[in-house]
């Protein structure tokens, strides 16, 4: 992802914005995305990310959700402390999770984040696609 990056002159801030502008809040949602040569991004969601409403499902929630919208921890090999400590997660839990993932190094990581779900999604720099 981040030699895409690099050809389109985006950063990860101007990818997030963009993918904001069409509903999409978390990378992990994405299953392809295709930058324009218009500057437009055009985005296809995973299948189970497609919407559905609580309506449509007959669901109603009574509990609020932990974590509003996936949230930035890492961004190129950097934790951000501050949306970490927002979300009342410490660096033994990045740590751990951290581990879990194989990963060694935090500049081994392009970018991080907590999802809706309180899981960490971990986008590694280098990664074969």
């Amino acid at each position: 992802m981040e030699n895409s990056l690099r050809k389109t002159r985006l950063d990860i801030e101007a990818l997030k914005a963009l993918l904001r502008q069409k509903n999409v809040f978390s990378m992990s949602d994405v299953s392809y995305a295709i930058f324009e040569t218009s500057g437009i991004l055009s985005v296809m969601k995973k299948e189970i990310k497609l919407p559905a409403t609580k309506g449509d499902m007959n669901v109603l929630s009574m509990t609020p959700n932990p974590y509003p919208i996936a949230t930035e921890i890492i961004s190129d090999g950097v934790v951000n402390t501050k949306n970490l400590a927002k979300l009342n997660l410490d660096r033994n839990w990045l740590e751990e999770q951290i581990n879990n993932a194989d990963v060694n190094y935090l500049s081994q990581i392009f970018y991080a984040e907590v999802q809706s779900d309180g899981t960490l999604y971990i986008d590694k720099k280098d990664d074969i696609i």
